[in-house]
């Protein structure tokens, strides 16, 4: 049977790996732990969780797409923390539901657990599960604290309007869900207007100005942690693209089908249909 995998990857700090899929982080201090997103909502993170610490619960989500936010079912007693303008945000017309859960078993687990999607289907939950909460919002400078630990937001809109950040200064962690991960998405823009390739070219800007602030980013698909140089790549992308001296492919790769340019260790889909 399949069971989320829980690595320690730096003091009181855990991944947890729902089945290659994606990354959700445990972070703990003196008096609550934080989980940084909920996974697609497969079997039960909160136990995964619970193995690392029995400390209160705080849920951060750096985004509302349901394979970072699908778990929240799990942790209606806890106080969760998300950005407003990711209130009402769907993926590809899906919400926080099982339609969602089983197309992201058919379409990403034979790239990311080849030969178990039979087991990941046999996870999600039988019935409908409640997805909706309540939430305090959070935008740039707000701060968790976990007691001698504190998490600062960071918002980094692009990937969506509310995308955050939450930057464990102490460890020099940067904690960026999709915000900067090894392959972003940015969906084409009626007429192909650039303002979400504008709009992520300048969370790049801003993360960058905070370069001394972390050493590593915790991203929330593979990883767990890649350079933070690749800040730096997908700034080429970015100024390469609206200058004009980019112009990438149209690609289809799993569920992802539009137009994708790559520079070093970034791939940015940033014109994407689907």
């Amino acid at each position: 049977m399949l069971k989320h995998e829980v690595d320690k990857i730096e003091e009181r700090t855990w991944r947890i790996n729902e089945f290659g899929l994606v990354n959700a982080f445990a972070v703990e201090g003196d008096e609550s732990l934080a989980i940084i997103d909920t996974g697609c909502g497969y079997g039960d993170i909160r136990s995964a969780l619970e193995a690392v610490s029995d400390k209160p619960v705080k849920v951060l989500l750096t985004h509302k797409h349901p394979d970072h936010a699908g778990g929240i079912y799990h942790f209606h007693d806890c106080s969760i923390y998300m950005n407003k303008e990711d209130e009402g945000l769907t993926f590809l017309g899906m919400g926080l539901d099982n339609a969602f859960r089983r197309m992201y078993a058919e379409t990403r687990g034979p790239v990311k657990c080849p030969g178990r999607e039979e087991e990941i289907m046999s996870m999600i939950p039988p019935s409908e599960p409640d997805c909706t909460f309540s939430y305090t919002n959070t935008d740039d400078g707000t701060t968790i604290e976990l007691g001698s630990r504190t998490l600062t937001c960071i918002h980094t809109p692009g990937h969506t309007k509310g995308s955050v950040c939450y930057l464990d200064e102490k460890l020099g962690i940067l904690f960026s869900g999709d915000a900067v991960n090894k392959s972003i998405i940015l969906m084409r823009q009626p007429g192909n207007s650039n303002t979400l390739i504008e709009e992520f070219d300048g969370t790049l800007r801003k993360l960058w100005a905070r370069k001394d602030d972390f050493e590593k980013l915790a991203i929330g698909h593979d990883g767990p942690f890649i350079d933070k140089n690749i800040i730096c790549d997908y700034l080429v992308l970015t100024e390469g693209i609206l200058n004009g001296s980019i112009a990438g492919d149209y690609e289809e790769k799993g569920f992802r089908k539009g137009e994708v340019a790559r520079y070093g260790m970034a791939e940015l889909w940033y014109r994407c249909d689907q």
